[in-house]
């Protein structure tokens, strides 16, 4: 920090006269000649370390640097932001204007219009420079495409920091509406990144298969919880997924006619869930194969199709983080670092984020420290031997974002030879894409698919 002005008087003709910082109310003006102090009783030279102005060595302002202050002063003035409410039906707009959170007063409030009515009412009340806010909700990335068609450049704000800013008693769409322009202009809450296009259809495709596993682990559990209540062990060597899965329960005890329909309806739900799930998977593994930029995540030991999918669902461009350590902090994986005097330090995992993105690292981590080899690996087992496996799979994690945002920027060396386990991931990609639908696509056979594929893979960066 270096101010550039202070307080001065004139002695004499040719020079100034400094009075510190003794309370003096004396009107400011920039200084072009050297300074001395009569604050202590006495004079001394420019540069001297007086107790009372040690800032006598601060440049004086530059020419014109009062004009440009006073211009960014005015600017700050005139800037006006729209907070936006949006709801599924319905939304609450309010515009603020003035140069920070304390003085912005309101100027005119839109409460409770019809969502159809969205881009008439903000295309007919925004001025050009106004800025538009909204909170990350449900629904604020299909609102943000909406206004973006019509000319207006909305941003979306991270809730985690807006929802702590507020009124316990007093909660209505347009006191949230004003608080969400009140704590842009504070300053306080991040912008989110507005996925583009691809970026959401791939989010879209994710949300479903991670929403399809949880309806096919909750059908398989209650199945098997129906079993417990009727005193039956869970039968080994059966696949619930299986044409013959229905007949082998039912053969397990006399049912009655109503068991017989309930068991029936459980495994029925099973199976619709599990074929679903399925889809979704082969949809991940096409959309893989087909983006050589997803496909070379391949090369890192610890993520396979699924793995890749979700990073690059997520990170979208990797120049939207200038460094690993933002990545690494995007998906909650940095520490929390709480110091304060002499006291403190680094506590647990931030876990900042997506959580199921986060837990898919974690597990891709695990499959390191199972099956891995080498350097980063045997790194990994001797921390885990220092301070716990927890640690040690948290910290191989972060290594492993780490290599994928070194991959992405291209820093990596090019592949010279197709390993073991890289022909094992690919044929586990290609039967999870089904040998059905890769002959739709023109090959004859999965070795054929598969060798195409990691052509793709040794061309990659």
């Amino acid at each position: 920090m270096e101010p550039r002005e202070h307080r001065i008087r004139p002695v004499g003709e040719s020079e100034n006269t400094h009075w510190g910082d003794t309370g003096d109310a004396r009107g400011w003006q920039w200084s072009k000649s050297p300074i001395l102090c009569m604050s202590a009783g006495g004079r001394h030279p420019r540069g001297a370390k007086h107790p009372v102005c040690l800032y006598v060595t601060w440049p004086p302002a530059p020419d014109g640097s009062g004009e440009k202050e006073s211009k960014m002063n005015e600017q700050r003035q005139a800037r006006r932001v729209i907070g936006l409410d949006a709801h599924p039906y319905l939304f609450t707009a309010a515009a603020l204007s003035g140069s920070d959170a304390l003085q912005a007063k309101t100027e005119w409030v839109v409460d409770r219009v019809d969502l159809s009515r969205l881009e008439t009412v903000l295309k007919k009340r925004v001025q050009p420079g106004d800025v538009i806010v909204l909170e990350a909700s449900g629904n604020s990335f299909s609102v943000a495409e909406r206004l973006f068609a019509v000319g207006l450049h909305p941003i979306i704000l991270e809730s985690q920091s807006v929802g702590k800013v507020g009124k316990a008693y007093c909660a209505t769409d347009k006191v949230d509406a004003i608080k969400i322009a009140r704590v842009y202009f504070s300053g306080l809450a991040h912008e989110v990144w507005i996925p583009d296009p691809k970026a959401a259809e791939r989010r879209e495709l994710f949300f479903g298969h991670r929403n399809a596993v949880r309806d096919s682990v909750r059908a398989r559990n209650r199945i098997w919880a129906f079993l417990n209540q009727q005193s039956r062990r869970r039968p080994k060597n059966i696949r619930l997924a299986s044409p013959e899965a229905l007949e082998a329960l039912l053969a397990l005890r006399p049912w009655t006619q109503m068991q017989r329909m309930l068991l029936g309806e459980e495994v029925l739900a099973f199976q619709q869930a599990e074929a679903r799930r399925k889809r979704f998977r082969a949809e991940i593994a096409m959309e893989v194969t087909n983006d050589p930029q997803i496909l070379k995540m391949i090369r890192l030991l610890g993520i396979r199709d699924k793995v890749a999918f979700a990073l690059a669902a997520f990170i979208g461009p990797i120049n939207r983080f200038e460094n690993p350590k933002k990545l690494v902090a995007f998906f909650g994986l940095n520490p929390i670092v709480n110091r304060s005097g002499i006291n403190g330090g680094n506590g647990p995992l931030s876990h900042y984020g997506r959580s199921d993105v986060r837990a898919l690292l974690i597990q891709a981590a695990q499959s390191i420290m199972r099956y891995g080899q080498g350097d980063t690996h045997r790194w990994a087992v001797a921390l885990k031997m220092r301070k716990g496996n927890n640690i040690a799979v948290a910290a191989l994690a972060r290594k492993l974002v780490v290599s994928v945002w070194y991959l992405l920027k291209g820093f990596f060396t090019p592949m010279t030879e197709v390993t073991a386990h890289i022909r094992i991931k690919i044929h586990k990609i290609a039967c999870e894409i089904s040998l059905l639908r890769i002959r739709s696509m023109g090959f004859k056979s999965l070795k054929e698919f598969e060798e195409k594929t990691l052509k793709i893979i040794t061309q990659t960066i």
